[in-house]
């Protein structure tokens, strides 16, 4: 068994080492503007107050600074290694066999439809970002940052974390001549703007979870997560309301800003109703994608039950513990859709698939690296082919 998930999974990992190989050969043969650039993310954010992703890319962008061997290899590995840990749980508690079989009679035109719907959140996600990052700065427009989602989906997959796709869409916004603090802050309230609207679904369906889970630890999981969801949201609104002697602290004190800067951006009821709207059809999107995917293996729920579902599978992926939520969000099927009846080979064969579905969508967004035409314009924000001042 433990080879069989090692096949699966050791391809994955040296695929995203030497893509980071490659990013960082890119990024040293234009070592002059890196070093500026570099110069300004270390003023604006240092890379230990980061995630693991952008702090993996700041430190491959700078010529001169080379992390050691044990830290490039440590992290991955270790979320390598819970994975592997995970699926291979997983694999001892249900017959391979059964999910091989559950895979065979797989509908490849509800599957090709999950991958649809999956692709189509694309422009969703690029128009909120657009808004945001027009709220603060300049926009390159929605065209430009609909290539640079689909290079983010594609480096969410192949990176060792989870938010490795947003450190390369800063990167790529920086390059087109957006400041890496704006790049990252718009990043991070696009990021809320959706979750948002996850949790508050969540919390919706936390009296079904409640029902339907046997477990009283699942129970209680379940109520721990969503109150972590609550106090971050919370958190990130009012933290610039904490003492003074505490906003001295760079970490807090960047922080506080970005609060500040969140409160602005919902402030006016026009554009939070709109950022709102793209994130309902982001979010009811990628419930539809998770619905069509299993019932394509034959798993017959209804809609509403995967807005109960889709909810805690999706924001506990956000526990950076694993290779691109692989393995998290298989036990999460699991558990939550036995709640619901179902076996757990077909919804370990769903999350699968999900998870391949995810890859396929991200493949356009690798050739879009590799050629980059995301990029391809890169006066277009200085040029103000759609800008917007920042709010007084």
């Amino acid at each position: 068994m433990e080879k069989f998930w090692l096949s699966i999974i050791i391809p994955c990992n040296n695929g995203a080492r030497w893509l980071i190989a490659a990013l960082r050969r890119s990024v040293e043969q234009n070592a002059p503007y890196i070093s500026a650039s570099g110069a300004i993310c270390s003023r604006v954010l240092k890379p230990p107050l980061t995630s693991n992703g952008l702090a993996l890319l700041l430190a491959h962008s700078h010529p001169t600074k080379h992390v050691t061997a044990i830290r490039k290899l440590l992290i991955p590995s270790l979320r390598l290694l819970v994975t592997t840990g995970l699926l291979w749980a997983l694999s001892t508690r249900v017959d391979l066999s059964h999910v091989k079989e559950v895979v065979d009679h797989v509908s490849l035109p509800l599957l090709a439809a999950g991958a649809a719907a999956l692709l189509a959140t694309s422009p969703f996600a690029a128009l909120r970002w657009h808004i945001v990052l027009a709220a603060g700065t300049t926009s390159p427009g929605p065209w430009t940052l609909l290539k640079i989602v689909l290079v983010g989906l594609f480096f969410n997959q192949v990176l060792p974390s989870g938010v490795g796709g947003d450190a390369v869409r800063a990167w790529r916004c920086h390059r087109l001549g957006i400041g890496v603090a704006a790049a990252i802050r718009s990043l991070v309230l696009d990021r809320v703007s959706g979750y948002v609207v996850m949790v508050v679904l969540f919390a919706a369906g936390l009296p079904v979870l409640l029902h339907i889970l046997p477990d009283v630890r699942q129970r209680y999981g379940v109520v721990l997560l969503l109150g972590a969801a609550l106090c971050g949201l919370l958190a990130l609104f009012l933290i610039d309301y904490l003492p003074g002697g505490l906003l001295r602290f760079r970490l807090v004190a960047e922080l506080a800003g970005l609060s500040r800067e969140g409160r602005r951006l919902f402030g006016r009821p026009a554009r939070a109703g709109a950022l709102t709207g793209l994130s309902v059809a982001t979010v009811g999107l990628t419930i539809v994608a998770s619905m069509l995917v299993a019932e394509s293996l034959g798993v017959d729920l209804s809609f509403f039950r995967w807005v109960v579902i889709i909810p805690p599978v999706t924001l506990i992926q956000l526990v950076p513990v694993s290779l691109a939520g692989w393995g998290v969000r298989e036990l999460g099927f699991v558990v939550v859709l036995a709640g619901f009846g179902i076996p757990a080979e077909a919804a370990l064969a769903a999350s699968l698939l999900f998870g391949m579905c995810m890859i396929v969508v991200g493949l356009p967004g690798g050739l879009l690296w590799l050629t980059g035409w995301d990029i391809a314009s890169p006066t277009a924000a200085s040029n103000g082919r759609v800008a917007a001042q920042a709010d007084p």
